[in-house]
């Protein structure tokens, strides 16, 4: 089963049009693969999808631990 955001997911939308491949390389590997592991994923999951940031890498991981950080702060958890 793929990731439910496949479909709309705004880093494919914004960042890769222009870049067929790497598209196709990533989703095979995170949207129709491992998307639990996706970092765009586990924002939505945890925080929803208006707190993803548009061009957010799913591969970012330090970017998004500073995210996550900054979304728990004001959530007060």
């Amino acid at each position: 089963m793929p990731c439910e955001l496949t479909v709309c997911c705004k880093f494919f939308i914004d960042n890769m049009k222009d870049m067929p491949k790497s598209e196709e390389y990533i989703k095979k590997r995170l949207c129709f693969g491992d998307y639990i592991s996706c970092n765009r994923y586990k924002i939505y999951k945890e925080f929803g999808s208006g707190n993803i940031p548009p061009g957010l890498n799913p591969d970012d991981t330090e970017e998004v631990k500073k995210i996550i950080q900054c979304l728990r702060k004001l959530q007060g958890v």
